[in-house]
């Protein structure tokens, strides 16, 4: 168990901020039980002892939440992220991303593997379950964290880590994007936000493509219980954004000159394809 966690602290300390506070986040859990853990194994091993069923993949958070070990999809938006400084691009910067959205439930998938890091996240929302789930993985070890699916605060991991942005401002720009009509959107970081204050990404400024009918992208929209899309409608009217579609196209400029730019590259639909929680060491 030791060696998994010293991997993991090893990578984290290349992530970029966003995603490095994430897998802190997730490990966090874990830390809290090391010493525990380290105990057990050198205790003699009790024959009615629960094994564990795999342990590259550590899944903590609130027990009362209930997850699938895997999830079926029919719909598939992939994209790319690039980043720049200035005018120049980062090699081997940016992510390649994967949106699986299902027809027949009101779940969704979002898979980014970042090319500067090797890291993989892993988000699953299901609206069914009223449950979320964050996993990040390195290495082929991975561990995540369960909780209650809430609109508010909820954050995929995503290019920019959109959770910070303020009130979005529609600009009446409208275009077709993979066959998907989209309309664009204008924000800010807020203000005060502990993710980016004090660092060289303090200001943000993100122009955002996003579907203007949920359902071109993700047919189950329909089929979330009625709360969930009361709340969404009273988000959109008050101008925020709910993480539930998500963009087609984005364009990051922040303080410092940095950019990110993520687009769509195509979209599968009707193709059916299981998930697997264990996907993410593949």
């Amino acid at each position: 168990m030791k060696k998994p966690i010293l991997l993991l602290i090893i990578f984290l300390n290349c992530l970029p901020d966003g995603h490095a506070q994430l897998l802190k986040k997730l490990m966090k859990k874990k830390d809290k039980s090391g010493d525990t853990e380290m105990m057990e194994e050198t205790m003699p091993v009790s024959p009615n002892r629960k094994t564990e069923e795999n342990p590259t993949l550590i899944i903590g958070g609130d027990d009362k939440v209930a997850i699938d070990s895997s999830y079926e999809f029919d719909w598939a938006v992939y994209q790319e992220s690039e980043a720049f400084q200035g005018s120049q691009r980062v090699i081997d910067g940016g992510e390649d991303i994967v949106i699986y959205y299902s027809s027949t439930s009101p779940a969704f998938c979002i898979q980014l593997f970042s090319r500067s890091t090797g890291t993989r996240y892993h988000f699953y929302g299901d609206f069914g379950k009223e449950s979320q789930l964050s996993l990040a993985g390195v290495a082929g070890i991975a561990s995540g964290d369960k909780a209650r699916l809430e609109l508010e605060g909820m954050e995929p991991v995503y290019p920019g880590e959109i959770g910070y942005l303020s009130q979005l401002t529609r600009t009446g720009a409208k275009k077709v994007i993979a066959g998907v009509a989209c309309e664009e959107y204008v924000a800010h970081n807020l203000r005060n936000d502990p993710r980016v204050v004090n660092t060289n990404h303090a200001k943000v400024t993100a122009y955002v493509w996003i579907p203007m009918d949920p359902h071109s992208v993700f047919p189950g929209y329909s089929l979330m219980p009625e709360h969930f899309k009361m709340q969404i409608e009273r988000m959109r009217t008050e101008g925020s954004y709910p993480p539930v579609v998500m963009p087609l196209e984005m364009f990051l400029e922040y303080g410092n000159g940095d950019k990110v730019f993520t687009h769509t590259t195509h979209i599968i639909i009707n193709e059916r394809r299981k998930v697997q929680l264990a996907d993410i060491n593949k």
